[in-house]
């Protein structure tokens, strides 16, 4: 099966190397359990993608590395200092399969999103009345 025919986050695990499994499948629990409420929202560009009142955080997986897409590379700059060490380019983060996920910065900056998509949300709100 091709990758841009994969609607669902089931279907991308199935699909994707099997040393990639446990640490995407380790990322995403971390990210339900810091927003319980975002929604599976789907593949969107290729990749498992979270929504809450919009795109929220994305993960991904290839043979050589996982990848957290924060979706927002001014967040990604307020972390800069925790992510010293980390391999991390403008809006997202990759991380090998060995070692331990940085659980508590993945959950800041997911934290964060909610935050920046409330306050998105509010201002639309506002527009309209």
């Amino acid at each position: 099966m091709r990758m841009n025919t994969i609607s669902s986050f089931a279907e991308y695990l199935q699909n994707i190397p099997e040393e990639s499994k446990p640490k995407l499948i380790e990322l995403m629990a971390i990210i339900k359990e810091a927003v319980p409420h975002a929604e599976e929202g789907g593949i969107s560009y290729g990749i498992p993608t979270y929504k809450y009142l919009g795109g929220l955080v994305a993960v991904g997986a290839t043979k050589k590395h996982g990848a957290f897409y924060v979706m927002s590379n001014s967040v990604l700059n307020h972390f800069e200092n925790q992510l010293i060490g980390m391999d991390y380019t403008t809006g997202t983060i990759r991380f090998k399969f060995v070692g331990v996920l940085p659980k508590n910065l993945i959950q800041e900056i997911v934290k964060i999103r909610v935050e920046d998509n409330e306050y998105i949300a509010s201002q639309r709100k506002t527009k309209k009345k």
